[in-house]
C-alpha cells in the first residue's frame, strides 16, 4: 500500500538532474509547503518536501528554477539517515506523478493583445478526436522501491 499526497508549494533551491543507474533522466527539487498550524503566531508552519520525478516528468520539474510555486502529486516516502554529525535524520519527498506549473498567467496573450471576452465552452473539453492519447507522458518502468535520498545525493 502507497500513501498519495498532493502539494503546492515553493520550490527552494534550483532543481538538480541526473541520470540513474538504468539510464532514466531523474530530477530532484525541494518543496516549501505552508500548512496550517494554530501554535504558530502567524497561523502557518513550514513543511519541507522533496519531490523526485522520473522521465518526462523530470524534464518538467527541471524547466522549473527556484522560487516557482508548483503543484505535485504522488507517491510519498519517508527516509531516515544518519547524518555526519551521528544523528538519526528523517525527511520527507513525493516520487511525482504529476508536476504542475503553478505560475500566473497573463490575461494578455498574443504579444499583448487582450483575448477575447468570449469563455470558450466548457464542453469543448469534451470534444477530443478518436486518437487522442491518453497514456502518461512516460513509459519509465524504473523500480523506486528501496530508492534513498544518499543514493540520490551521490553519498
Amino acid at each position: 500500500m502507497t500513501a498519495q499526497i498532493s502539494a503546492y508549494g515553493r520550490l527552494v533551491a534550483e532543481v538538480k538532474t541526473r541520470i540513474s543507474h538504468n539510464g532514466t533522466h531523474m530530477a530532484m527539487g525541494r518543496l516549501a509547503v505552508s500548512l496550517p498550524c494554530h501554535s504558530a503566531t502567524d497561523g502557518q508552519a513550514t513543511f519541507w518536501l522533496g519531490v523526485v520525478g522520473f522521465g518526462k516528468l523530470a524534464e518538467i520539474l527541471a524547466s522549473h528554477e527556484k522560487g516557482d510555486l508548483i503543484s505535485v502529486s504522488g507517491n510519498m516516502q519517508v527516509n531516515q539517515w544518519t547524518d555526519k554529525a551521528g544523528v538519526a535524520q528523517t525527511g520527507y519527498q513525493v516520487v511525482a506523478d504529476t508536476v504542475i506549473s503553478a505560475k500566473a498567467v497573463s490575461p494578455k496573450a498574443n504579444n499583448g493583445a487582450p483575448q477575447s471576452s468570449t469563455p470558450p465552452n466548457a464542453w469543448d473539453i469534451y470534444q477530443q478526436p478518436e486518437n487522442y492519447d491518453q497514456t502518461p507522458p512516460f513509459d519509465d518502468n524504473f523500480d523506486v522501491r528501496g530508492y534513498e535520498d544518499n543514493q540520490f545525493r551521490g553519498k
